[in-house]
């Protein structure tokens, strides 16, 4: 059996003005222009197809807009939820 890749992009929900930002099967941990809202763990999650999800915790101080490379889905991603704690 051979799997297609998916050819998608979009962006998950916003936390804090934090978010998910995937693109075929690589993904990242974003926040928008004005940074995140609280400092804190930002948590996102990767929806793999085919294979488990991927996760990645960040620490963020208020105002963080730095980017972080999320680990690729070997087929592709459907969606990035994020969680805040």
């Amino acid at each position: 059996m051979v799997a297609p890749q998916a050819v998608a992009a979009g962006d998950g929900n916003k936390v804090h003005n934090c978010f998910g930002r995937w693109y075929n099967t690589d993904w990242d941990q974003k926040c928008g222009s004005s940074g995140a809202g609280f400092a804190g763990t930002y948590e996102s999650t990767a929806n793999c197809t085919l294979e488990p999800d991927n996760t990645m915790t960040q620490w963020r101080a208020k105002g963080s807009t730095a980017t972080y490379d999320g680990h690729d889905c070997d087929w592709s991603v459907s969606g990035v939820s994020t969680l805040y704690y």
